[in-house]
């Protein structure tokens, strides 16, 4: 079993007998499945970050993406967002991973594209299917997968549109919404800082406030 792990010397102990997807799942849904940290099956390989995150450019910018977000599927009625610490699966392509956001269409419930499901009595703790869109905030930890390995994984799982945003370099912000061609994603044109999601049909553009205390804002029309 392959293993990627990025760590903060903090130490994770992955049983043996994880060898595959299948039983990556069943040590998932056990008890001895870790609580902190991020755990992810993504092309035969568990990857592993312990990393502690980085306040403004990570916890903060996350935050606001799933402010402007979460407002935005009050207002449309479009669906729902969930942030990080949600569970996705997608058995098909053996997938499992916690992404920085999901934006989950009542369409792709209605039609089954999408269910919530796992836990007792009833809790829905894993997302399995193919949401409308995926979202990653990159950190030092998470760039190679998150640019590379997460890119054709989650194209492979039929999500439609993959944003990633990268705000550790306050020069050069980075907000990229992919889309998906016939056989990866591409990434969407930008107009004068703004890039359009097709989705959710709105612009979306990141900016960042300096000064004493720096602040993220993501602006939509």
């Amino acid at each position: 079993m392959d293993t990627v792990i990025v760590t903060n010397e903090q130490q994770i102990d992955i049983p043996a007998w994880v060898a595959d997807f299948e039983s990556f799942r069943r040590w998932l849904e056990s008890e001895e499945f870790p609580e902190h940290g991020k755990v992810c099956f993504i092309h035969g390989k568990v990857w592993v970050d312990l990393s502690m995150e980085e306040f403004l450019s990570h916890n903060m910018l996350r935050t606001e993406i799933g402010r402007v977000l979460a407002n935005l599927m009050k207002e449309t009625k479009f669906g729902h967002f969930a942030s990080e610490g949600m569970r996705y699966v997608h058995p098909e392509t053996e997938l499992s991973t916690e992404p920085d956001g999901m934006v989950i269409s009542h369409a792709a419930l209605r039609d089954g594209r999408v269910q919530l499901v796992g836990g007792k009595k009833g809790d829905q703790t894993q997302v399995v299917g193919s949401p409308d869109i995926f979202i990653e905030v990159v950190s030092r930890s998470s760039e190679v997968k998150d640019s590379e390995w997460a890119m054709s994984a989650y194209f492979d799982a039929g999500i439609a549109e993959y944003w990633v945003i990268d705000g550790r370099d306050e020069d050069d912000l980075r907000f990229d919404i992919f889309k998906r061609s016939k056989k990866e994603f591409t990434a969407t044109r930008k107009q004068g800082g703004w890039v359009r999601s097709a989705v959710l049909e709105r612009s979306f553009r990141l900016v960042l406030a300096g000064g004493e205390r720096p602040e993220f804002t993501l602006e939509v029309r």
